[in-house]
């Protein structure tokens, strides 16, 4: 028998998991109903239709990407290499036990010029994404090229996510990381000398 209430909260976070695994376009509100234990139109209590919620789950995860994640290069305590390092790990821990890649990209890709709603959200993780890698390349140069450097990063490790997804090999994603560092640590090499 369905649950008679459920949190809003929980109700978005049942719905990014059936999005994540079925994608936008192919879940359905009776999906997400299922998922979190109520009957479909219970769902309309809380959010107007699927465009709605489908914003609310976007916001949510950007919002826990910058709390749990990109805060990390704004942490005073670390170098700026050990934050590089730290957010490169995490990264792996996400990425890895994601088993349908990256959510944002996956639904940008799903829905660019079809649902126009999502797109201040996936623009904004990733603008969110960058800024945070270019704060830790600002420490070794200025913000033209740490900016650069920070696109070209985050660019380099969606392409390795997809790919991991595509040939099942982990190993691309760590590979992308080790050269990111190693990179970095060349960069710090020439701006010290």
């Amino acid at each position: 028998m369905p649950i008679q209430k459920i949190d809003k909260e929980e109700l978005v976070k049942s719905a990014l998991k059936v999005f994540k695994v079925k994608g936008y376009h192919k879940s359905s509100m009776a999906d997400i109903a299922h998922e979190c234990g109520l009957l479909k139109g219970s769902i309309y209590h809380y959010f107007a239709s699927k465009e709605a919620l489908m914003v609310e789950v976007l916001k949510y995860l950007r919002a826990r990407y910058n709390k749990e994640v990109f805060t990390l290069a704004y942490n005073e305590n670390l170098s700026p290499y050990k934050k590089l390092q730290t957010l490169s790990f995490l990264s792996e821990e996400i990425f890895l036990a994601e088993t349908h890649g990256c959510f944002f990209t996956n639904i940008g890709l799903e829905t660019v010029n079809v649902v126009d709603e999502f797109t201040a959200e996936i623009r904004g993780f990733f603008e969110d994404w960058v800024a945070c890698l270019t704060h830790i390349f600002e420490a070794i140069m200025p913000h033209d090229e740490a900016l650069l450097n920070a696109e070209q990063a985050v660019a380099e490790i969606e392409g390795a996510v997809m790919l991991m997804q595509i040939y099942k090999d982990h190993e691309l994603l760590r590979r992308t990381h080790r050269f990111l560092l190693e990179r970095y640590k060349d960069l710090q090499k020439v701006q010290e000398a």
